[in-house]
């Protein structure tokens, strides 16, 4: 821009010098007309500015980790002056880690119609991923002047985890009650299921003595409880984000994602659970299928 002023204010100074030798009627009209010109651009382009509108728009509401996304920018301009550039201040960020990045996008020769620019954005971590138009910066027709300003214009798109994995380790239960190799040795109160009988040790309680055994072995013998056996099966999320190393946050939603799957290609009911930060209440969905579960995302990209 500084550029075009010196070069403009070059011809005014040529024109003036041509005035001072040759004192011909047309240059003193160029001169009124180059002293002019600015003056009017800057007033029309100044009024002008309320007329133009930006919008913004992606093709698609979610898509998976490093998958190519198109955002389209238009700029649309009602009053009757062209322009001569527009530059818009682009910032995308992730909700979750606040790493913004920032682009400039250009848009030339912006007539009275709308424009359409396109930026192809890929996440690289799960989450809302928030495209923003923070400021316009519009030029006038000699390019002399700019005038900034100020829009809030944004777009979401949900970044959904990419693992799909099947965990063959975790042991799950199909019925209520456990299989020999899940039972709990763990001493618990649970009457209905007896993890272990030892011999009696001062201090054990007398109603958990098995009569019937001490009879026979002539000694007593104390009955161990284990703790109660459940089905139901919850995974419970730690919400600690390390701005410094997002991949660990987002290794924990991926491996959350596939725990979920795999449990829904099992036919197994579970739930998801955090702490929501603001009333330190313990938040707890129900999974029954796909759907639930991208509920559950959803609502947990939202999550401070």
């Amino acid at each position: 821009m500084w550029s075009r002023r010196f070069d403009y204010l070059g011809l005014m100074i040529l024109v003036v010098v041509g005035i001072l030798f040759y004192h011909h009627y047309l240059l003193m009209l160029l001169l009124v007309l180059l002293l002019g010109a600015p003056v009017i651009s800057y007033v029309m382009t100044r009024r002008s500015l309320d007329k133009f509108h930006i919008h913004i728009a992606s093709d698609k509401t979610s898509v998976g980790k490093n998958i190519p996304v198109d955002v389209s920018f238009g700029i649309e301009n009602n009053s009757i002056i062209p322009v001569e550039e527009v530059e818009m201040e682009v910032k995308i960020r992730n909700a979750y880690y606040e790493n913004d990045e920032t682009y400039q996008l250009v848009a030339a020769a912006i007539p009275k119609k709308t424009r359409q620019t396109r930026l192809s954005i890929c996440g690289i971590y799960c989450g809302r991923m928030i495209i923003e138009v923070d400021s316009v910066t519009i030029y006038d027709m000699l390019r002399l002047f700019k005038f900034r300003r100020t829009v809030s214009k944004s777009v979401e798109i949900f970044i959904m985890p990419s693992k799909n994995e099947t965990y063959e380790d975790v042991s799950l239960s199909t019925k209520g009650v456990s299989e020999d190799e899940e039972l709990q040795l763990a001493k618990g109160d649970d009457v209905s299921q007896i993890s272990q009988i030892r011999s009696y040790i001062p201090g054990d309680r007398l109603q958990n003595i098995h009569w019937k055994l001490s009879t026979k072995s002539e000694e007593l013998q104390v009955k161990e409880y284990s703790l109660p056996y459940s089905e139901d099966v919850t995974l419970l999320l730690e919400l600690f984000v390390d701005k410094e190393m997002p991949e660990v946050f987002d290794e924990m939603i991926e491996t959350i994602y596939s725990l979920s799957y795999d449990f829904i290609h099992r036919g197994r009911k579970f739930s998801v659970m955090w702490r929501n930060e603001e009333s330190y209440e313990l938040i707890e969905k129900e999974v029954y299928g796909e759907d639930d579960l991208q509920s559950v995302l959803y609502e947990l990209f939202f999550v401070k």
